[in-house]
């Protein structure tokens, strides 16, 4: 494969890696992958995952670009006073027009964990160039405003009580014998009576917006993959926002979940990378896809970005493992 470092952007700020195919004899396909951050770490993912979805999909034949978004990593600060919510998706567009200008690819996919998998929707929900999406542990509106650790070990002690101690017969054991803090139990199950009756009364109310771009990207044959971690709170924040609305369409088969067991929020050891990766790559191989016979020409701009950043040897031929692509 190769890989360069390039920069875009209206202030040519945005810092980012294309990884392509180097030679003929992988058919170039005629839809790019653009990686999101997730959260606050760079363009090489947690654990490094990025690195590794990239250079696989670019063995299958895609063009991808994994970019930092102004202020992460080597992408400097915006000088303006757009919001996160609003900057993601515009830079997230400025990345699809990079490649529609360089590559001259005209249909993506978007990926992105946490933070990133909610900008990967909204910018797909408004965007017709995108046809496809893969949203690693989607934080939905509601997940992200209850972000607080306390909060969080919460919700996975709700989860643990609800899915595991319930059917422990050890657990029932300590709890009838005086041996559980009650305390415990009853902060959780108090936080979490609350959070739901809450969130119910809101959908009452109001609706939600997610369902509407659910429905709005099912009309548009857009591929919707969200793949979970099974013990991730945000799993239950997902289905409790969808609703029956994202029930209807898993069970069409116009939006897919995919739940990978005994895994963590970021995917943090080899097992847990390597199905996260068998998952990606198999639901993108199957969304729909030209193959394009020219091979991608390297820019000399890029050539040159890429020594000022990296030193003189900007398109590195690596595989996954190779320590020359390390530090991309």
């Amino acid at each position: 494969m190769k890989e360069e470092a390039v920069l875009f952007g209206a202030r040519q700020s945005l810092v980012g890696i294309v990884t392509e195919p180097a030679t003929v004899s992988v058919p170039r396909t005629g839809t790019a992958v653009v990686l999101l951050n997730a959260g606050i770490v760079h363009r090489v993912g947690p654990g490094r995952i990025y690195v590794k979805i990239a250079r696989e999909l670019a063995a299958m034949g895609f063009v991808v670009l994994r970019f930092d978004f102004a202020g992460i990593g080597d992408s400097a600060v915006r000088q303006d006073c757009l919001c996160f919510e609003k900057s993601a998706i515009a830079e997230a567009q400025e990345a699809l027009q990079f490649l529609k200008a360089k590559k001259g690819i005209e249909h993506f996919i978007l990926l992105g964990g946490c933070s990133g998998a909610f900008a990967s929707f909204e910018a797909a929900a408004c965007d017709s160039r995108v046809v496809g999406t893969v949203l690693i542990n989607f934080q939905t509106p509601e997940s992200e405003n209850a972000v607080a650790p306390s909060d969080l070990s919460i919700r996975k002690a709700a989860y643990y009580y609800w899915n595991c101690a319930l059917f422990d017969l050890k657990s029932w054991r300590k709890l009838l014998t005086g041996k559980t803090d009650y305390g415990q139990i009853m902060r959780v199950l108090r936080s979490e009576v609350k959070r739901r009756f809450e969130f119910k009364k809101k959908v009452m109310r109001e609706g939600t917006q997610f369902e509407a771009d659910l429905h709005r990207l099912a009309a548009r044959k857009v591929n919707v993959v969200f793949v979970c971690s099974e013990g991730d709170p945000r799993l239950q924040d997902l289905r409790e926002a969808g609703g029956r609305t994202l029930k209807r369409l898993c069970a069409s088969r116009e939006v897919i979940l995919d739940i990978i067991p005994r895994s963590d929020h970021t995917f943090s050891s080899v097992d847990d990378q390597e199905r996260l990766l068998k998952v990606v790559c198999q639901r993108i191989s199957t969304m729909p896809h030209r193959v394009v016979s020219q091979p991608i020409i390297a820019r000399g701009a890029e050539r040159s970005l890429a020594r000022r950043l990296f030193g003189p040897s900007p398109v590195v031929q690596t595989g996954t493992n190779s320590p020359q692509g390390r530090d991309l």
